[in-house]
């Protein structure tokens, strides 16, 4: 008889609960702090009203830490009720608060219940293409070492470029320093950054820019062929794009592009409160997984 497994992540995933073929799941709320005043995702509350509210006020808005007691609270209504607890977090080098918080809860439930801590080492898309890659190895294999061994190639072999149309946003959330925000303002650029998931040290990396969207696409097409040709595949396994709803043309030019791609799973995500909050208007992001 198979282990009965649940898995738990966070909704910074670049994916729809309906995206997610995995009944066995619970989705955190990451607490988004506007102007001093907590919101968090809902029907009401969603990526696109935090983006108008960029462009229409000044604002500024940060995201905090997962909850400790909301992940307890989820962790005792089911801990009798399943064999295994696989966590899927965001990268603990972008938030060490909550990465800590997983291992703590980890800690305390050691002889109650086993849990897998997952560190996706990605934001938004990457985190839900690892999030996929895990669902696939549990369904075929419920063995915890295996499914440890497998989601940590999962991890290693997905790949996020973001495209920031403003970084003022990152500066605004306390993500990056005022003189790398400035550098985009002033040269008029769009950067392309990216975390790489066979980066042990997951830092946000600068990849390239450009100074229209199509050249940006352009850019990340070849940052992605260079990627496949570099791990010697023929398709990427898993692509998942997401954006705000603000800058269709450009991304429905990049959608384009790349669906000229070999591709065995092509996704149009959809971003929660959380992802909006350091992207800013017309920033969208592509996972894929090779």
């Amino acid at each position: 008889m198979g282990k009965k497994i649940l898995i738990i992540t966070a909704d910074n995933l670049g994916l729809s609960k309906e995206q997610i073929d995995y009944p066995d799941i619970e989705i955190l709320k990451f607490p988004v702090i506007v102007n001093d005043k907590e919101y968090r995702g809902s029907n009401d509350y969603t990526a696109q009203w935090l983006i108008e509210k960029y462009l229409k006020e000044n604002i500024v808005a940060k995201t905090s830490s997962i909850v400790k007691g909301e992940l307890i609270e989820i962790i005792e209504d089911n801990k009798d009720k399943y064999d295994l607890i696989i966590h899927v977090v965001m990268s603990s080098v972008l938030s060490t608060a909550t990465f800590a918080i997983a291992k703590s809860v980890k800690k305390m439930y050691e002889n109650t219940i086993p849990i897998i801590n997952i560190d996706s080492r990605q934001v938004m898309a990457g985190v839900g293409n690892v999030l996929l890659g895990v669902i696939d190895i549990i369904k075929k294999n419920n063995n915890a070492d295996d499914i440890v061994k497998l989601s940590q190639e999962v991890v290693q072999n997905t790949f996020n470029y973001l495209v920031m149309a403003d970084l003022n946003y990152l500066y605004k959330g306390g993500r990056i320093g005022k003189a790398k925000a400035l550098m985009g303002s002033v040269l008029r650029i769009t950067p392309i950054l990216g975390l790489m998931g066979d980066d042990e040290d997951g830092q946000v990396v600068p990849l390239g820019k450009g100074r229209t969207f199509k050249q940006v696409n352009s850019k990340i097409i070849d940052l992605i062929k260079a990627k496949i040709a570099e791990k010697s595949a023929t398709v990427i396994k898993r692509l998942n794009i997401v954006g705000f709803e603000d800058n269709k043309d450009a991304f429905s030019d990049l959608e384009e592009k790349l669906r000229s791609l070999p591709c065995d799973d092509f996704i149009i995500g959809k971003a929660d409160l959380p992802e909006a909050v350091y992207c800013g208007p017309k920033s969208y992001t592509i996972a894929i997984t090779i």
